[in-house]
């Protein structure tokens, strides 16, 4: 039986799930996981949102989760090193944010 072919260009051979993210990542031309980042940035935003009365504290930690995992996923190699430095910095405007905050309130 002949091997299976791939719908795209795609250059991987899917054989496992790791393979597979691989293969989902070229074959949207390296933005499925820049953009499922920022998907999740928004959603923690809101989800923080609702606890909070401030903008600052949730943003901050939505910032923080997504710049962790941006880390994880460049180590894995499926984003690139822009991507990465974008989620640190906003990482560092989030804690600036809760920072002049918390200086406004005292």
């Amino acid at each position: 039986m002949p091997t299976p072919q791939l719908i795209t260009n795609a250059t991987n051979n899917v054989t496992g799930m790791f393979t597979f993210f691989q293969y989902v990542q070229e074959a949207t031309n390296n933005q499925f996981f820049p953009l499922i980042l920022f998907a999740l940035l928004i959603i923690i935003f809101i989800v923080s949102r609702g606890v909070s009365s401030s903008n600052g504290k949730p943003f901050g930690v939505a910032s923080f989760f997504v710049m962790v995992l941006g880390i994880l996923f460049r180590t894995m190699g499926f984003i690139s090193n822009k991507w990465m430095y974008l989620f640190i910095t906003f990482a560092g405007i989030g804690v600036v944010w809760v920072y002049l905050e918390n200086s406004a309130q005292n």
